[in-house]
């Protein structure tokens, strides 16, 4: 990974090597330009290759910028994998609430952790196999 520090205004080279870091992660190819300008040319070379430009003249409000695209990031990567990602959880069955025990099976549940979501699917673990059912739908 590569970061640099530099006084005075954010110039084109400040780009170029801020523009490395998109090989590897695009949320870190940014720059965080603390009470100084921010050069058109630079700024202009920023938007086209992809480069992120933070300039806030106090530093809190640098800071809050910063770790609110960070934010928006993880959301948007979370709203791209949800489809996906599988949520482990640990179901305890109610035998009075047993409504169909053949395809498909229909009973009621209490979660005792994790997270259930529509299509998530169950397994019933024993010590010769590991069953898997259908999703919950």
């Amino acid at each position: 990974m590569y970061s640099g520090i530099r006084i005075g205004p954010v110039v084109k080279r400040d780009v170029m090597k801020a523009s490395t870091m998109l090989e590897h992660e695009n949320q870190y190819a940014t720059i965080l330009a603390f009470d100084v300008k921010v050069e058109r040319d630079a700024q202009e070379l920023a938007d086209n290759l992809g480069v992120k430009v933070f300039q806030a003249d106090i530093i809190y409000h640098l800071f809050d910028k910063f770790m609110a695209y960070r934010e928006e990031i993880k959301q948007r990567k979370r709203d791209e994998f949800k489809s996906i990602a599988v949520f482990p959880c640990k179901l305890k069955i109610l035998p009075q609430f047993v409504f169909n025990s053949r395809d498909p099976i229909v009973m009621g549940v209490i979660v005792e952790a994790g997270i259930v979501k529509e299509g998530t699917p169950i397994t019933v673990p024993s010590k010769e196999v590991s069953e898997c059912f259908a999703p919950v739908q």
